[in-house]
């Protein structure tokens, strides 16, 4: 059987073609991103706007017809921070039905965050006892404490995210000294709130993704704490364009929140005390495909 799923995040839809295998493990056959800026104004106006309902719309269209492709139906759709955020996301999700023909299902923060454990925790075989993952998103961030293959048993999830970060202070690029201190103040805050415990952290999703392939040239190697402090200091004094520059194949389309994402980094693994981060390759479209064929059912959600 197949199935695909898409994350609709507040910067970019992320699509997953994947089968399950018989001995009931995942095998993802096609990802596909495309940065649509969902989110772009929701954090000032809590709405989402017209043009990036057009971008998702067309990004919906294609990834349908992708997943009809691969003979996996119609694909399970999952909105997440600046959906739950929009003061008219009963529109949103009403104008996705009538354009596309698909659900379009609005998790909760803390529905996001299982599913992304769920996701990013089955990338490997070799995990013993509990972990922290992580998932740095646009607008929200997911923290979870679990033993894979259990229930979590703390999950979070933060509003603050790289690209709310960066609408709200660190613009434009790059930001003041002063923007980026009440940049910082507002992450420890939101931070200051998550209990610290001595577990393997793994990282899920774009932000640490993107920050391996910089530093190693591959997302399979972990980074420690001191490189990602180092990279923090590379890219805050740095344009949008300067940071494309570093590696445009890698951050196309999120170079603008990029640094953001890589200060929420910074101040996560300080604030847990984490020596290094691993990198799943697998996150929330992973989880809610294993979701569905563990339970045959699509994921919980707030639509």
């Amino acid at each position: 059987m197949r199935i695909a799923t898409i994350d609709v995040g507040t910067n970019a839809a992320l699509l997953l073609v994947a089968e399950q295998t018989p001995d009931g493990r995942l095998h993802p056959l096609f990802e596909m991103a495309r940065y649509i800026r969902l989110g772009e104004g929701v954090d000032a106006h809590r709405r989402i706007n017209g043009a990036a309902m057009e971008r998702l719309r067309t990004t919906l269209l294609a990834y349908r017809a992708q997943a009809r492709a691969w003979h996996a139906g119609d694909p399970l759709v999952a909105g997440t921070s600046a959906s739950r955020d929009a003061e008219n996301r009963d529109e949103l999700v009403a104008f996705v039905r009538r354009e596309t023909g698909l659900r379009y299902r609005i998790l909760s923060g803390e529905e996001e965050a299982r599913l992304s454990f769920l996701g990013a925790a089955s990338a490997f075989d070799d995990l013993e006892g509990p972990c922290i993952v992580i998932d740095i998103g646009g607008g929200s961030t997911e923290v979870i404490l679990g033993t894979p293959g259990h229930p979590p048993s703390y999950r979070c999830s933060l509003d603050v995210g790289a690209v709310r970060l960066t609408e709200r202070f660190m613009r434009p690029l790059p930001a003041a000294p002063e923007a980026l201190a009440a940049a910082e103040a507002f992450a420890r805050h939101q931070i200051a709130t998550l209990p610290v415990a001595p577990y393997p952290l793994i990282g899920a999703a774009g932000t640490t993704t993107a920050l391996a392939l910089l530093h190693h040239g591959t997302p399979t190697r972990p980074l420690a704490a001191a490189d990602v402090r180092a990279w923090r200091a590379r890219l805050l004094p740095l344009t949008p364009d300067d940071v494309l520059a570093l590696n445009p194949a890698v951050l196309g389309g999120r170079a603008d929140v990029f640094p953001a994402g890589v200060l929420l980094l910074d101040l996560l693994m300080q604030h847990l005390g984490a020596p290094a981060c691993r990198i799943s390759p697998w996150d929330l479209r992973h989880g809610m495909a294993l979701h569905f064929f563990r339970t045959s059912t699509p994921p919980g959600a707030l639509h």
